[in-house]
């Protein structure tokens, strides 16, 4: 029987005979179907009904446990603040299989597939391909046999072969500057041998592999092979059962070596299991190894003693409803080479069914560690070995395990969800009453309180999630910034980290310099960890910024400054090409797409507001880098030569008009670039001499970009590869016999656009000219070039030590090229809607219009559209053109700032059809 949780059925019959006992904590705090929900833990270890992939994908289980529910975290473009979408179901989930209840979902590391089990061990896997909110049938189940023993009771994504980034202490040095240590650290095996792409090309992810083990004490491995519309799969005994009781009820399973994995499993019969599972991958088989068998695992007495119920009160035994294996980590002390052992924790709860008794709501964890050791024997043993011919000398002997049980902890609370942090070395419990705890993995302590010169992690400088909202089930965010509850209806709540308010003041004095350098130090794993997600950082940076910066637009931007700054410093990204640079070298680096879409981040807050300066260099960057990666892809398909089959012909004008929305955004942007100048030229002139101080009062005033597009040297990197293509794609139409049509259209609008390409040419010629007169003379080292460079990303400003190439341009080279420039052409020509300009016009135009960010054309009213999730940016939803597959198809996968689409109903406005 159910236990009855409301307040108004407590005592129901005024008889309650332990009445007498005023301390006990009233039941009702907790939620609504905690017992239900424990009890389907301690069912089934396979019971994890939300899940939060890497990419940013949140799917949960809904009420009616037979759907997938999709959500995922946008930014609104009506307010610029980040929500938690309302979902939508993956009905192809429900029909692989066949309406049975779904009870568990994991999702692999690469955060692309996702693996639904029900609750007859039919398991499918669907994946993510543009969308958060739209994914496609991976794998199919094969539906069996109603029977329980092939239910999977513990799961485990392989991991990927490749290094991952740990960061350890920031101190602030006495020069002021933070100094941060961090080590890289391999991730265990073992891999799915097959990776995406080239067999040969180990920097290509690894293809998904999932391990399971099932009720009956079968482990089963699935995983994509060489062809990847297929999953193969095979299995072996993990352990003879004879009993009833020897059926398994948890399993769980973590990696160790490079080519084997530890497995714990919990029975009926109250024992943990443990082994060590290798893979053959040619033979399709398991190499299993048991080590151990721990029959009594049961919380010790004085655990139980200290858990603050009175002396002989009958209460309900604990029991295991989690179990975890915690991988080999790196030592906390990143001097120390030799990492952490295993770790196997065991988590018991107590539950009663009735009222009658009263039972502490608390969590205790057994904890074992596991380290290797040789053995040894006697050293008569080797005297008597070299006497037998085949005799086993000590060193022969194999390494063994041992079990080291440590002291158990207690947590006054209900632990619905773990999380491993930083290479397991941080562990994470959220709680039943909604709130989260940050423990050392080594100790289970809370993790201590960083000092204000010294930053360990986000929840060491104060940052945290204020408790108060009761939940079932709870799912951390991949940067662990935000948190999303169900509650027993399966309703989703978001909660955002964020600074207690009883910090008050104090936080200003000296905490927002650490919290930018613990929010840096995630951006910083995340960046070289789990490919380009950060939503969640970014959200918990603009909770921090509303609480405690709103109106302090001094300290907002000293905050963003400050994380900026360091971020690039300490990515180590190469930011100074005013050499003689490949742009594929600079194309191929994603880290400059991932810091300027953080940057573009930073300065959004929404339609109704302007963008930053430093938001519209990175949008602008941004826009320029995909126009390169355009040519550079689009261009390739292009057949050579002037004699070509009538379906090439079709290919290269196809994919030549592909071009031109992108070609007419560029030469506006050169126009407005051209006319901001020209425009501050002749204000600054009307009210003095011209003087730096002038120049970069009015740049403020106007929040114009223009001047540093030009000095900053990624700009002009990327401005002169897609004048060079500009060429190429007008000599591609020449070549064309007889004559295209595209190719009079594409001259049309080069003729059209007040500044010819070739006079642009020829101002950053003079103005790169320049830079490198000034960095040569004054003999810059390349750290003093790359820190200008910085801070003209970051802050829109150009330093006073270029103050001569800036005076150049204004007085030399904009009056030498004026006559060239048809002013009455370029006053009139439409830049509203290239994003960068303030004024009423593109104010007006962004609310009339919709731009396909990736192809630069308008969204006609109607149509179907994907918005970005981050940059609130849209993209027409159709497919391209049959020429033009082949790289665009590619391309439109991911939003030009990086991130994912979110697939949007029917709108007619820009802001309309937000899910």
């Amino acid at each position: 029987m159910p236990m009855m949780m409301d307040d108004e059925l407590d005592d129901l019959f005024g008889d309650r005979q332990l009445g007498e006992i005023t301390d006990l904590p009233p039941l009702s705090t907790h939620p609504r179907g905690l017992v239900q929900r424990l009890d389907d833990l301690r069912t089934s270890g396979c019971s994890q009904k939300i899940a939060w992939s890497t990419t940013g994908c949140v799917a949960s289980i809904a009420h009616d446990g037979c759907t997938v529910t999709l959500r995922n975290l946008y930014c609104d473009p009506a307010t610029g603040l980040w929500n938690l979408s309302d979902g939508d179901d993956a009905k192809a989930i429900a029909l692989l299989h066949n309406g049975h209840t779904l009870k568990h979902l994991s999702w692999n590391h690469t955060g692309t597939e996702l693996a639904v089990i029900d609750t007859l061990g039919n398991i499918s896997v669907s994946s993510l391909l543009t969308s958060f909110n739209h994914s496609s049938v991976s794998r199919r189940c094969a539906l069996g046999a109603e029977d329980n023993l092939s239910v999977p009771v513990g799961s485990m994504w392989l991991n990927q072969d490749r290094q991952l980034l740990l960061h350890g202490l920031a101190a602030k040095n006495p020069s002021g500057q933070w100094a941060f240590t961090g080590s890289r650290s391999k991730q265990a095996g073992p891999h799915n041998p097959h990776v995406v792409g080239e067999q040969s090309n180990r920097t290509k992810p690894n293809k998904p592999a999932l391990v399971v083990v099932t009720r009956a004490g079968v482990i089963r491995l699935l995983y994509q092979g060489p062809d990847s519309a297929r999953w193969l799969d095979f299995h072996a005994d993990l352990e003879s059962i004879s009993t009833a009781e020897g059926l398994l009820t948890h399993a769980t399973i973590c990696a160790e070596t490079e080519s084997s994995m530890l497995v714990a499993t919990y029975s009926i019969s109250k024992r943990i299991r443990t082994h060590r599972v290798g893979v053959d991958w040619s033979a399709q088989s398991f190499v299993i190894d048991h080590l151990r068998t721990i029959v009594d695992c049961s919380p010790a007495n004085n655990t139980l003693i200290a858990s603050g119920l009175p002396p002989g009160l009958p209460h309900p035994e604990p029991q295991l409803y989690h179990l975890e294996l915690l991988s080999p980590a790196p030592a906390p002390d990143l001097r120390k080479k030799e990492p952490l052992p295993p770790l196997l924790l065991a988590f018991f709860c107590s539950a009663a069914d009735t009222e009658k008794l009263p039972v502490d709501h608390s969590t205790f964890i057994a904890r074992w560690e596991l380290t290797n050791f040789k053995p040894s024997l006697h050293p008569s043993f080797s005297q008597l070995a070299l006497k037998k011919p085949n005799g086993t000398s000590p060193s022969d002997l194999q390494p063994e395990v041992t079990f080291k049980r440590l002291q158990d902890v207690k947590v006054n609370r209900v632990v619905v969800a773990v999380r491993e942090l930083h290479l397991a070395t941080t562990l994470v419990l959220c709680s039943s009453d909604g709130s989260v705890e940050f423990r050392s993995r080594s100790t289970l302590d809370l993790l201590p309180r960083d000092d204000p010169d010294r930053v360990s992690s986000m929840a060491q400088v104060g940052l945290e999630f204020v408790p108060g909202d009761p939940c079932l089930h709870a799912v951390l965010s991949p940067s662990a910034c935000a948190l999303v509850m169900l509650d027993d209806r399966s309703t989703a709540k978001l909660k955002v980290m964020q600074m207690p308010q009883a910090y008050g003041e104090s936080v200003l004095d000296d905490g927002i310099e650490a919290v930018a350098e613990a929010c840096l130090m995630q951006f910083n794993m995340s960046c070289i960890g789990y490919a380009i997600y950060h939503d969640d950082l970014s959200a918990a940076m603009q909770n921090f910024q509303k609480q405690y910066l709103k109106d302090r637009p001094e300290e907002a931007q000293d905050f963003v400054y400050a994380f900026l700054s360091d971020m690039y410093r300490i990515l180590q990204l190469k930011i100074d090409y005013s050499g003689d640079i490949k742009i594929e070298n600079y194309l191929k680096n994603a880290l400059h797409q991932k810091t300027l879409s953080m940057q573009l981040s930073l300065g959004y807050h929404g339609e109704e507001q302007h963008r930053t300066l430093p938001s519209k260099i990175a949008f602008a960057t941004l826009q320029l880098r995909w126009a390169a990666l355009t040519f550079l892809t689009g261009l390739k398909q292009i057949p050579a030569g002037t004699t070509v089959s009538a379906e090439a012909e079709l290919s290269r004008t196809e994919t030549v008009r592909s071009f031109f929305g992108i070609i007419s955004w560029t030469l506006s942007l050169i126009n407005y670039i051209l006319d901001e100048l020209l425009t501050l030229l002749t204000e600054v002139e009307e009210n003095g001499p011209i003087s730096y101080e002038s120049i970069e009062a009015r740049i403020q005033a106007r929040n114009t970009p223009a001047l540093a597009l030009l000095f900053i040297s990624q700009s002009r990197l990327l401005f002169k590869y897609n004048l060079l293509r500009f060429k190429n794609i007008n000599g591609e139409t020449m070549q064309s016999r007889p004559p295209n049509p595209v190719g009079r259209e594409l001259r049309v609008l080069f003729t059209r656009s007040p500044v010819p390409p070739q006079l642009f040419e020829k101002i950053i010629a003079d103005v790169e000219t320049s830079i490198r007169s000034i960095y040569e003379s004054n003999q810059m080292s390349e750290a003093e070039r790359t820190d200008i460079e910085k801070k003209m990303l970051i802050s829109g400003t150009v330093p006073l030590k270029l103050w001569p190439a800036i005076e150049s341009l204004l007085t030399k080279t904009l009056k030498s090229v004026g006559d060239d420039i048809n002013r009455a052409a370029l006053y009139f020509h439409d830049i509203s809607w290239i994003g960068l300009s303030d004024d009423k016009a593109s104010d007006r135009w962004r609310k009339e219009h919709r731009l396909d960010i990736v192809r630069k054309t308008e969204v006609p009213t109607r149509a179907k559209v994907k918005r970005c999730t981050r940059c609130c940016s849209v993209m027409e939803d159709s497919a391209p053109q049959k020429g033009t597959t082949g790289y665009l198809v590619n391309l439109r996968r991911y939003c030009v700032c990086g991130n994912w689409w979110m697939d949007m109903e029917d709108e007619g406005k820009t802001g309309d059809g937000i899910r």
